[in-house]
């Protein structure tokens, strides 16, 4: 899988841009400023659906207007795939594979990138959340219908924030008590799937972090990657 195309409308600091990947290493260069890196983070953003430098995709969509477009043409084998996603204010996102309309989470189905950038030091540096959102996107990317996971997670996160809510303000106790165990069953049905998962992406990746740290300091020690769950602290 190789990216061979790129083209971008009003994405950050474009206004158009198309650019063209030859296979093998592509170096980009430029001067600060000049939007080198909004290139790598608009190519990595058909693998995760979010930025790795912002937290919501306005910033994505250049000053002055309301909607960005990334269009991205993908080797893939013998065959190639054009992966298209439109950002808009205040609207939901729009996709498209081959022309075809999509959800947007499909396109993670056809696109896996690694990106490290500076930012990812807040991984080791920074509070725990950005570590569960690094293993998230990790398992995301080995197998992408886990992002529905995710998002069927995070709703009823907030539906039964809500309840509560609603019931202290209101001293609805019976209305809690008859619907806060369907939104507790939920959440112990989809969190239990997500410890499982980020539980199996760290025991997959232990083997190779030891080969890789073997391949740079030889063995005068190894380390280890361990999963540590509030939920046992």
């Amino acid at each position: 899988m190789r990216v061979t195309d790129l083209s971008l409308t009003d994405f950050r600091n474009y206004r158009s841009a198309d650019v063209s990947f030859s296979p093998g290493f592509n170096l980009v260069i430029g001067r600060n400023g000049q939007g080198k890196t909004n290139l790598v983070e608009a190519i990595a953003y058909f693998a995760s659906l979010d930025s790795h430098r912002v937290s919501g995709d306005a910033a994505l969509i250049r000053a002055g207007c309301d909607t960005a477009v990334a269009r991205m043409r993908v080797a893939v084998r013998d065959r190639e795939v054009l992966l298209e996603v439109q950002l808009n204010r205040g609207r939901p996102n729009r996709a498209q594979v081959n022309r075809n309309g999509v959800r947007p989470r499909e396109l993670m189905r056809w696109f896996s990138t690694v990106v490290f950038a500076p930012e990812d030091l807040s991984i080791v540096r920074g509070d725990p959340s950005r570590r569960r959102s690094f293993l998230d996107e990790a398992v995301i990317a080995r197998n992408p219908a886990f992002a529905g996971t995710l998002a069927d997670y995070e709703r009823v996160v907030r539906q039964r924030t809500s309840l509560l809510k609603s019931a202290r303000g209101s001293g609805g106790r019976a209305a809690l008590d008859a619907t806060l165990g369907v939104w507790d069953d939920q959440l112990v049905e989809h969190g239990t799937r997500i410890m499982v998962a980020r539980r199996e992406l760290v025991r997959d990746l232990e083997a190779p972090l030891r080969e890789g740290y073997r391949a740079l300091v030889e063995e005068d020690h190894g380390p280890t990657a361990v999963l540590a769950e509030s939920v046992y602290a």
